[in-house]
């Protein structure tokens, strides 16, 4: 009955046995990493993402700075030409007309005024030959005759212009304005007769009645 008492009670040997374990239990374990194992379990900080990030390599992080610099003063000139003000622009300059030159040089004369109708026909046929000459149009002879009135002839056009004002007057009115003044209606009308009567005399050579009738072919027609 001795051996029976001496027998190990077993709940004491598992109480005993299981406070042996507890002291001596190894860290649980999940997927291979320990838990609670320092810098490298679950309370470790992840970066942004939840994947670590690797850190650029020296040289590429100063390209990358560089870049950067590169497009801020890009864009700090570009701000600045907006602000800039609009500079003003050059003032045009007046072109020199040379045929005001060229007419004189080519034997056009100022213009007086003339009661002698003679004279004043004469001094047209000249500028007129002249104009051709040039290449001026119809605009153009008006400014470039106009240009050589002086005396009695400048006084009757600035009246004349002053007459047709607001409008600016035409060639073709300047025309009829001018043979009114120095060609009246009469000596064209005895020119225009000149013409109608014009035969070669007995002294008078080909050439001559030639040179005659074109002076009066532009009376043939009555105005």
């Amino acid at each position: 009955m001795a051996s029976q008492g001496a027998r190990a009670d077993p709940i004491a040997s598992m109480h005993e046995s299981g406070e042996s374990a507890e002291g001596s239990v190894a860290p649980a374990s999940a997927g291979g990493v320990e838990i609670g194992q320092e810098g490298v379990g679950a309370d470790a900080p992840l970066p942004p993402g939840g994947a670590p990030v690797a850190e650029l390599p020296p040289a590429y992080a100063q390209i990358f700075q560089m870049a950067f610099q590169a497009q801020a003063q890009a864009q700090a000139q570009l701000l600045a030409q907006a602000q800039a003000p609009t500079p003003a622009p050059a003032p045009a300059v007046p072109t020199v007309d040379r045929n005001y030159e060229r007419i004189r040089k080519m034997g056009a004369t100022e213009f007086e005024g003339t009661l002698d109708p003679e004279v004043a026909e004469r001094w047209w046929e000249k500028v007129e030959d002249v104009m051709n000459l040039v290449g001026c149009t119809p605009e153009n002879r008006l400014k470039y005759i106009v240009s050589l009135f002086v005396g009695n002839a400048l006084i009757w056009w600035r009246s004349l212009k002053r007459a047709y004002e607001p409008r600016e007057i035409t060639w073709a009115e300047f025309q009829r304005e001018f043979d009114d003044k120095y060609r009246p209606k009469m000596y064209r009308d005895k020119k225009r007769m000149e013409f109608l009567n014009l035969v070669q005399g007995d002294e008078q050579t080909v050439a001559e009645y030639e040179l005659r009738f074109a002076a009066l072919a532009k009376y043939a027609q009555k105005r």
